[in-house]
This record gives structure tokens, sequence and C-alpha cells, in this order.
């Protein structure tokens, strides 16, 4: 304690992600899931965490001769002041024990027994966390931040250079290349030319993940057209971007210009990304909409059904009109919902954070707003709302209902 005192204690964020630049430490950053604070009740495997980050971290647990070699480490938090003793880094490496013909392979590592620290409260899930580590003198320095605030989230994202989506792990070891992919290969040819927008590359997803042929349900269309279009747009800019840094910059300014306009694109393409994702699928699904109406006091919902003329119009039953708000994640941001349609009396907002505690979710309901999820992240939520909480099939099966004609 008195080594992390000298260095660490009452840092400030700022001095916090200088020295991981500064002192080289490996890093991974994520939403905090309900899994992983908790709020789901089931078993807590820990925090996953590449191999490269346990060779900088903890090189002791790589081990293939142990069965599941586990070692004990501690990690400072400085955003909470809190000193956790007694974690493990546990390397799941059954893979490597064929003999005991077991059912399940792993190769991965994992830190566990968080208990008692801000990854494990179950207000701080869909916060950005943001876990560090470094071996140095033969000993592991682990250091935590965990975002208290949208404003803490905000200066990490401006780090990292990008938002920080649910579902998504980003880390210091994700080196690229210039090694052409398949995904690479297959992206037009105009693209070299011209960077495309966000509406562009969504719709060479629609291409390649049509709804006509698929074969599941919307929730994990919608899940698995959304990684693809992660997986394209960090190809494209990686196309673009490492032969200019490989050229070099001719001064400070025109790097930091550069830098700025490729986190604004970044910034660009993430406030509008799940907007196209939901829309598309309404098309299809044949549903009546109509996006950015504005309603009272100049605000501007999502997803307005059936449409604007139909909600300024006072003899159309309220009943009948429904709106949807879409935010990526919805911690602390859920109340911006709650004015935005004063003639719609329970109101719907799509969301992909995995996991909201108990007591915001009372919070939420108790304003009136349902929560839509995609199925498969309901379990991150804690089991006393699965069945209140609305998955994207049920919320399009509820518009189809409400816009049958009467008979």
């Amino acid at each position: 304690m008195d080594y992390i005192e000298r260095h660490y204690k009452n840092i400030s964020l700022t001095q916090f992600l200088e020295i991981l630049d500064r002192d080289k430490f490996a890093w991974i950053v994520k939403r905090l899931s309900g899994n992983d604070t908790g709020i789901t009740g089931g078993h807590q495997s820990g925090i996953y965490v590449s191999a490269d980050f346990m060779k900088q971290a903890v090189p002791s647990v790589i081990n293939t001769k142990v069965l599941n070699h586990t070692v004990e480490v501690s990690c400072y938090i400085p955003s909470h002041d809190c000193l956790k003793t007694g974690i493990q880094a546990k390397y799941y490496n059954n893979k490597f024990f064929p003999e005991l013909g077991l059912k399940k392979k792993y190769d991965e590592f994992r830190l566990t027994r968080w208990k008692q620290t801000p990854l494990q409260d179950v207000d701080n899930t869909g916060s950005i966390c943001v876990l560090a580590g470094l071996y140095e003198n033969d000993k592991t320095i682990l250091l935590c931040w965990v975002a208290k605030s949208i404003e803490e989230e905000n200066q990490i994202e401006l780090w990292l250079g990008k938002e920080v989506e649910p579902g998504f792990i980003y880390n210091s070891q994700s080196a690229e290349t210039t090694a052409a992919t398949s995904l690479d290969q297959n992206l037009p040819d105009s693209w070299n030319k011209i960077f495309p927008s966000g509406k562009e590359i969504f719709q060479l997803v629609e291409e390649r993940i049509p709804q006509k042929n698929w074969k599941g349900d919307v929730d994990n269309l919608i899940l698995k057209r959304r990684k693809l279009e992660f997986e394209i747009f960090e190809e494209v800019e990686k196309r673009e971007i490492l032969p200019i840094i490989k050229e070099g910059f001719t001064s400070v300014s025109k790097f930091i210009h550069y830098a700025n306009s490729i986190v604004n694109r970044r910034k660009s393409r993430a406030g509008t990304s799940l907007e196209l994702h939901l829309e598309s699928i309404f098309k299809y699904e044949g549903l009546n909409f109509e996006t950015q109406v504005v309603t009272e006091q100049n605000k501007k919902p999502d997803f307005i059904f059936p449409s604007a003329a139909d909600y300024h119009n006072i003899n159309f039953p309220d009943n009948k009109l429904h709106m949807l708000a879409s935010k990526t994640c919805c911690k602390d941001r859920w109340r911006q919902v709650i004015n935005e349609a004063d003639r719609i009396k329970h109101k719907h907002l799509f969301t992909l954070q995995e996991g909201v505690s108990v007591n915001q979710l009372d919070e939420i309901y108790q304003h009136g707003i349902i929560l839509v999820v995609p199925e498969p992240t309901k379990k991150s939520f804690p089991a006393k709302y699965r069945q209140k909480i609305m998955n994207l099939t049920g919320f399009v099966d509820l518009i189809k209902h409400s816009q049958q004609p009467d008979i």
C-alpha cells in the first residue's frame, strides 16, 4: 500500500490516463455489464482479459502444466480510493489437458473476485471501466478507474478516440497491421478514394446480411449486423489511416488536426448507427413511422409511430401513438426521454446496454418508460425485471398490432 500511496493515491482521471500512456501499461476499456456487477444474481466469472494483457501484467499465470493456474494479485482503484487484495488472475486452460475428457475446451484468462469494489457495485452497471496492468521489478501493478459521471466517460472516450459501446472490449494490444484481410478484399474500390459515409457502410451491411434471407429473429439480426458494421468501419479506417501515419506529419498541429478529424468521424458514425439499424428493420417489417418528428418544446424523438401528422392531429387516438428512443447506452441518459412526446403515456427506449440496476429500473418504469433490448442481452438484467423488459421482436409485433385497421 505504501508504494501505491506514493504513486497513485489521489490522482485525477487526467493523471491516471497520462500514467497509462507514459508507463506503457497494458489496458482494456469496457462498459460494465450486469454479469460484471452481479445484478443478475448468477455466478461471477470475472473480467475477461487477453493473453497479451496477462503477459504484460501477470506473466507468471501463463502456465500450461498446471490446470487452471491461478496467481493472486491486488488492484488499486483511484477513482474510488479502493485497494482490493485477493484478486485471482486465472488461466482457464483445460484445452491442454485432453486426458480429462472435458467437452468444453478453454484457453482464456480472467480476473476474478472483485467483491466489495466499484466493479461489483450494481449502480455502476453500464459505466465505463478502464483496467490497466504492468509487471515491473518482479511486481504486478494493477490499476482501475470506474467512471463516476458522464463527464468522466466523455474524457475516457476522448482519450480512447472512440465511443465505448456495450458488448465491446477495447484494448491496447489490438495492434493494427496493413495485411489485407478477407473483409478488406471485399470492400468497394471507390472507398479507397473517398471515405464512405455511415449510411454507405450500413447499406453494405444490409447487402451482406439481408433481412429477407435471415433465418432468426430481429433481435439477433440487429446484433449480427451491428458487429459486421463495426468490423467494416474499423477495416476501412485502417486502410485509410495507416499509410498516412507511415508517411508522417510535418508539424504537431497537423497531426492533432488529423487525429481530431478521425475522432469526429467515429463519433458521427456512432451517433447515427443504431437509428439506421432500427430504421432498416422497421421498413422491412412494413411499419408506418417517421424519424426526428418535432413534438412539444421542439423535442425530436428518434421514432414516432405512425407519423408526425397523426401525432399532431388531436382527433387521432392517443393509444395508437407510439414512440421509440434509441440510445446505445441508457445509463444517466434515459431521463432525456421523459418529455419527448407528451401525448404518449408509455414511451419505449431501445438500448444495447447490458444490464441496469434494480433501483434505476424502478425509476425508469415509474416514469412510464419501457425498455426494449435485444433478447440475448436480457440475461444481463435483474431477474425480477426480465418479464417487464420487451425484446425488439415484441416491440415490432406491438406496433404491427396497433397499426391494424379497426374492424
